[in-house]
């Protein structure tokens, strides 16, 4: 798992609570990389690109791509070399 500079800055500005949820949703994203929704809001498209997913946590989205080839489903479930690279931190009331 790779982070992005923009990631580790908007992080370090999150109290501890909210920090160790992101954390823990990014546990279960190293271990399941298709777990994220490709539903994003055109904002977030335009921002980071066609091909990022999302998942929530305590109302932040945390923004990743992944990349890179395994022996997957089509959600990116399943063992191979694949890297997911945290790109971002973006408040949900922001982009609502």
């Amino acid at each position: 798992m790779r982070f992005s500079g923009p990631f580790l800055d908007e992080l370090a500005e999150l109290d501890e609570s909210a920090e160790a949820r992101i954390w823990e949703k990014l546990e279960l994203v190293e271990s399941f990389p298709g777990v994220g929704s490709s539903l994003l809001e055109p904002l977030l498209v335009r921002a980071f690109g066609r091909g990022c997913l999302k998942v929530s946590a305590v109302g932040y989205d945390v923004i990743y791509e992944c990349s890179g080839e395994g022996d997957e489903d089509d959600r990116g479930n399943g063992e191979g070399d694949e890297t997911v690279s945290v790109l971002g931190i973006i408040k949900q009331r922001r982009i609502r």
